[in-house]
């Protein structure tokens, strides 16, 4: 008793009064040191890192003063609260404790005594028994009652080395668990329970307290043994340690990185099934092993740094099975999973954008750098690359973790005497969780909602994705704490000029109360993905995503397997969904914005000087962009074909919704125009094609038809009108037009490449990595414009693919014979319209004088003209304008020949006249073409030449059939012309003589010759 190094002390000895503690003032005690415990668990695993043994105050304070991204000022209300609740635990701890405290001492002063009197009892006992052995003959009836006395003291002596040992329990506990040394902290905890549950010290009050603190320390045990698991299973510690060198190969940084080609070849190659069995090869191993009878005892303490993660898990885990904590450490794990699992996505994203600040500031004029996602000559590019490596890594190493797990309690159970036959660790719900993830970063990554166009919304069947929004809470405010208010308004400038300092490019509003020396800031950054979202980042999220989806495809246990998702199921699922239709509506803004926003007829230069829409410049690039991108010349996936054939279509309507405002969609739009008229006759129409494609036969058919709409267009008042032709502006439109059209039709036919249609058509959800990559891949985006690569681009087609190809060229096709049915129904008005000019505004045929002017419609005729072929010379080719002019001096004949009818009399320097304007338009028109041989307006020359002519001629011209495209109805006319200066001569002078003269020879002759023409079969 020496060692306790009591001091006798001689006198009078205080009694001292234990009170009682009843039961409900225990649990109030029991709770206090709890919620104690509690608050300091709280302060070592979320503030371990901002509070520690050596923190400055004041550091802390501008910690808590910085309102950045990398201050405290948005914890700063959870430390004040933390504060106060530490402050209230400890107050309700004192309070509760002493009353126990204050026995407690009494106990140890009243011990002390004990262990004097013991000390005293002792000496006495041995000079008894030396008495008692001089004695031994005489005293035999007392020895029973020393030996009893001996016992009681040996068991006393045995108490109080039980508490001795029990004493330094908590310390040497404290000191295992600063080594990490969880199962000598189990080893002690066992002894120490087991010490006080001895029924020697059980009985004793004094020593209730070191009993709770072993509990206190065993629920500190059980936390520290939970984030040791988390920290395993999340790969929070230190580098990833794999069996593979996926992520050197990946890396940015890797030695054997010298070009992007090498990159990318290195990216490409990747074997995606190899890798998956090499980063599976471990777990797989683990799983066999811990099946094996009595692998389980095997196994080294936790602590040792040799052993594997999994063997850690394993010693871990049968730790918290002999503490009987295991289900509720399974049930922490599920329930932690979601928050664990997203941390993995927010500490990459973070590590980059303190990486790489630099090229993040960039981000936002990435999204005008193209259409097609970021470009493989974006450093970014490559940084997202690795970083999504090394997410989806960690997302399969989490899984396998998982996996782990479920088999360690699997052997657990079966282990145990007491063990079930279900696994009651939920692997299913940490897989959904895990896949929910996934979705989330794919789906943040790829969907823009912005491109979602119109209606378009409703084709995805879902909403975009709403991002947690972080709400904004008051600081903490010091005046709160602070008496004087003008000691604290002294501090204020300076204060903000030192934030000022610290805080590069920190501002102070004007308005800010002069009240606080805090700033209080409501505002918080948003969560936002690194790079713009766009389909296209699925060129660096796809290999992978692709090499998670198949390494996890085997690690769902197959007693759950029929409740779960697999992987590769999932994989294909969302990509049908999600990614396919955000394909098209990702290209439907991109065809919207590079194409369909812009002004349509914004010309651009080709050639030396032809000029085209700018609209088809742009939608080449795009679309050859695109079939780059969808490397539609090497892969026939109907999906992209789908999605190429469906922009060529929209782009198609486009032109021709262009054309139809141009012509009028419908006759009442425009129905004042003759071309608008002609231009919904589909038989004139039919003929015009025909005549466009090179069957001149209908050239006659074709003008007679043009005259069935206008019969009176020589008459006053019945003029086709001047708006039946095109303004100067719409027929450059419509000539540039033309030519855009045309142009498209030399490139865009020579894009199809037909294959043999495949029956076998493999089923996505069956394929493997390798097999998805080649179906979803993208190609990287580069800029192809005025590259040799734009002539080797096709579009491989199957016949069904090939017959909606062939229909959106025949649309073009027939968009170009449309435009070009335009001009030629332009030029015809045109011609009309002046001719008819000509006929209307000429009052008088019987000239007394010739005249060789070009009368002044038909100089405009002339002028417009020539002016349409200069610009269809630069515009089309020498063919297409042939084809455009083709038929006009058949229809300015027909328009002379028609013109006749409204003449009354002519003599002949009327028909001199005609004649020369006739002459010189024909002239003109052979100028115009370059087969000049096939221009003739001899029929109008022939017919006004007759006219000079007498009515024998006339009708022996009839009889040898010399003109065989004139009708009986112009012979009429022509024989009417021929009488019309005789006839208004004998007119005139019977009215000057005022006589009735029965006999007239010119009325006899004409009524002859018109019999004679009548009984002729023409």
């Amino acid at each position: 008793m020496s060692n306790l190094n009591v001091l006798e002390t001689k006198g009078r000895r205080r009694a001292l009064s234990i009170n009682s503690i009843d039961a409900d003032h225990q649990h109030a005690m029991d709770s206090s040191l709890d919620n104690l415990q509690q608050d300091l668990s709280l302060i070592s695993s979320q503030w371990n890192k901002v509070i520690n043994e050596h923190s400055n105050p004041l550091e802390l304070s501008l910690a808590f003063l910085d309102d950045t991204s990398v201050g405290l000022s948005h914890r700063y209300q959870e430390f004040t609260q933390l504060k106060e609740k530490i402050g209230s635990h400890l107050r309700l701890v004192v309070g509760e404790h002493s009353q126990a405290f204050n026995s407690n001492v009494a106990s140890y002063s009243k011990t002390v005594l004990a262990l004097t009197d013991a000390q005293e009892n002792t000496t006495q006992i041995k000079k008894n028994l030396n008495e008692a052995n001089e004695k031994i003959t005489v005293q035999k009836e007392s020895l029973m009652e020393l030996n009893n006395e001996s016992l009681k003291l040996t068991n006393s002596i045995e108490s109080l080395s039980y508490i001795e040992e029990l004493l330094q329990i908590p310390e040497k506990i404290e000191g295992c668990m600063r080594k990490e040394d969880f199962k000598e902290v189990q080893n002690l905890l066992e002894r120490g329970f087991v010490l006080s549950n001895t029924n020697s010290l059980k009985s004793l009050e004094q020593l209730k307290p070191i009993h709770q603190q072993l509990e206190i320390q065993e629920h500190v045990l059980f936390q520290n043994m939970i984030d040791e698991i988390h920290d395993i299973v999340y790969s929070k510690k230190g580098n990833l340690t794999l069996d593979t060198n996926i992520l050197e190969t990946i890396s940015v940084s890797q030695n054997g990185f010298t070009s992007l080609e090498n990159y990318l070849y290195n990216i490409v190659n990747i074997d995606l099934m190899k890798q998956s069995v090499d980063l599976n090869k471990k777990l797989l191993n683990f799983i066999t092993n811990v099946k094996i009878p009595g692998f389980f005892q095997t196994i080294a303490t936790v602590n040792s740094g040799s052993n594997s993660d999994y063997t850690q898990l394993f010693a871990l885990l049968s730790m918290l099975k002999d503490i009987n904590k295991l289900p509720l450490a399974l049930n922490i794990l599920v329930d932690r999973a979601s928050v664990e699992i997203h941390n993995i996505m927010i500490k990459a994203t973070e590590a980059v954008r303190s990486k790489h600040p630099t090229l993040l500031k960039m981000v936002k004029s990435i999204a005008n750098e193209n259409s097609f996602g970021l470009s493989i000559k974006n450093l970014l590019s490559l940084i997202m690359r690795e970083c999504f490596w090394e997410i989806f890594i960690k997302y399969l190493l989490v899984i396998q973790k998982h996996r782990a797990i479920y088999e360690i309690v699997n052997v657990l159970q079966t282990s145990s005497a007491s063990s079930i036959n279900k696994n009651y660790y939920r692997f299913d719900l940490i897989w959904s969780k895990l896949l929910h993830e996934v979705e989330q970063l794919i789906t943040k990554y790829i969907y823009n909602p912005l491109l979602i166009l119109g209606g378009d919304m409703h084709r995805l069947g879902r909403q975009a994705p709403v991002l947690p929004k972080r709400k904004g809470q008051k600081l903490f405010l010091l005046q709160n704490n602070v008496t004087d208010a003008s000691y604290t308004k002294e501090h204020i400038g300076d204060l903000k000029a030192l934030l000022k300092d610290i805080f590069v490019g920190f501002t102070v509003p004007q308005n800010i109360k002069l009240d606080s020396i805090y700033i209080e800031d409501e505002s918080f950054e948003e969560e936002e993905p690194l790079i713009p979202a766009s389909v296209f980042n699925m060129k660096v999220l796809l290999e992978p995503l692709l090499l998670f989806v198949q390494a996890s495809s085997n690690l769902i246990p197959v007693d759950i397997s029929q409740n779960s998702t697999p992987s590769i199921a999932f994989f294909s699922s969302f990509m049908e969904k999600n990614f396919y239709p955000r394909i098209g509506l990702t290209l439907d803004y991109v065809f919207s914005t590079d194409v369909e926003s812009l002004n349509p007829y914004t010309l651009e230069n080709i050639n030396e000087n032809q000029n085209i829409f700018k609209s088809a410049i742009d939608f080449q690039i795009f679309f050859y962009n695109m079939l780059y991108v969808f490397n539609s010349s090497n892969s026939f996936r109907p999906q992209m074909v789908k999605i190429i054939l469906h922009t060529l279509e929209k782009f198609f309507q486009y032109y021709s919704s262009i054309f139809n405002s141009i012509i009028g969609s419908s006759a009442s739009e425009r129905s004042n125009r003759l071309t608008t008229a002609w231009f919904n006759d589909e038989h004139l129409k039919a003929c015009e094609r025909h005549l466009l494609k090179g069957d001149n036969s209908n050239i006659v058919d074709e003008s007679k038809n043009l005259f069935k709409f206008c019969p009176k267009f020589h008459e006053r008042g019945n003029d086709i009108g001047e708006d039946s032709t095109l303004n100067l502006l719409t027929l450059d439109t419509v000539i540039y037009f033309t030519s855009t059209v045309s142009w498209i039709m030399t490139w865009l036919p020579s894009l199809k490449s037909l294959i043999e249609s495949s029956s076998n058509t493999e089923i996505v959800s069956l394929m493997n990595a390798d097999e998805l990559r080649s179906h979803w891949s993208f190609f990287e985006y580069m800029d192809i414009e005025n590259s040799n690569k734009m002539m080797s681009l096709r579009i491989l087609l199957d016949s069904e693919n090939s017959e909606k190809f062939d229909s959106i060229v025949q649309g073009f096709e027939g968009l170009e014979l449309d435009l070009m049915t335009l001009l030629r129904f332009d030029i015809r008005a045109e011609s009309i319209y002046n001719i008819g000019k000509f006929f209307q505004e000429t009052t008088s045929w019987d000239l007394e004088v010739g005249s060789i002017e070009l009368y002044h419609s038909i100089s405009s005729l002339i002028s417009r003209l020539r002016t349409t072929e200069n610009k269809l010379s630069q515009q089309l080719s020498e063919d297409g304008k042939d084809k455009i002019f083709a038929g006009i001096d058949v229809v300015s004949s027909q328009a002379f020949i028609l013109g006749a009818f409204s003449i009354n009399v002519i003599n002949e320097n009327g028909i001199k006249k005609i004649l020369r304007n006739v002459n010189l338009l024909q002239h003109t028109i052979r100028n115009l073409c370059s087969e000049p041989s096939n221009i003739s307006m001899a029929n109008t020359i022939a017919f006004y030449s007759l006219i000079s002519q007498t009515e024998n001629v006339l009708i022996q011209k009839i009889n040898d059939k010399e003109l065989p495209l004139l009708t009986k109805d112009d012979f009429k006319n022509i024989l009417r012309l021929q009488f019309s200066e005789e006839i208004d001569q004998q007119v005139k002078r019977q009215n000057s003589m005022s006589a009735n003269n029965a006999s007239k020879p010119v009325n006899r002759r004409y009524n002859e010759a018109l019999k004679k023409i009548e009984a002729l079969n023409i």
